[in-house]
């Protein structure tokens, strides 16, 4: 029977596991007799590769195909040629077992809300929101107002950091409570400092970042 790990012993050998692989497969190893065997078996391929030289690497399809008996210089590319031999072998192999890494995963892309100013006024009881919507012109403005009394004729004021102002809308409070009243200025939102709502009686509410 033999063991998953065996595939690691070359890559041991040859100093490609990370500090982690290696820890962990030298635990596996003092315990695993088929690791072990490995081991020995792979053991002086790295000397071997060690002693070679370019020359060597160069002349390898030089060998003829039908040699004379090998004597000490022969057997030496011999040796040589099974050792690369193997190691191509062993690589192949790691590449095949070993698992590749799992893809990234992408954080996934929240859209942003557009910023929404909201504020009751304590004196009128009225409490508005603002939606801002950012354009190429300026700025969209989607209100919600409760506790404005019917019959009325509203309007916005937008107030920029600079101090200029725009009428940003008009429109009457006969509406539903969960109508959103249209407006929009030449501002950008980032330009724009409040919104003053208000009707024939005065200020309503003030509507700020």
């Amino acid at each position: 029977m033999s063991c998953q790990h065996t595939v690691d012993v070359g890559a041991y050998l040859f100093g490609s596991l990370d500090l982690k692989e290696r820890a962990v497969f030298e635990r596996h190893l003092g315990d695993c007799g088929h690791c072990q065997a490995e081991m020995l078996r792979l053991a002086p391929l790295p000397g071997l590769l060690g002693g070679l030289t370019l020359e060597d690497v160069e002349n390898l399809d030089e060998i003829p195909a039908d040699p004379p008996r090998p004597g000490r210089d022969q057997r030496r590319v011999l040796i040589a040629c099974a050792a690369v031999l193997v190691l191509l072998a062993l690589a192949g192999g790691l590449f095949l077992l070993r698992p590749a890494p799992a893809p990234p995963v992408a954080a996934p892309v929240t859209p942003s809300l557009p910023p929404t100013w909201t504020s009751k006024d304590a004196a009128t009881g009225v409490n508005g929101q603002a939606e801002m919507v950012s354009k190429s012109w300026g700025t969209e403005m989607w209100f919600k107002l409760g506790e404005v009394k019917p019959g009325a004729r509203c309007k916005v004021i937008v107030f920029d950091r600079r101090g200029q102002r725009e009428v940003g809308g008009w429109w009457g409070s006969d509406h539903a409570a969960d109508e959103r009243i249209p407006g929009s200025t030449s501002f950008r939102v980032d330009q724009i400092d409040r919104l003053e709502v208000s009707d024939e009686s005065g200020l309503l509410v003030t509507l700020r970042p």
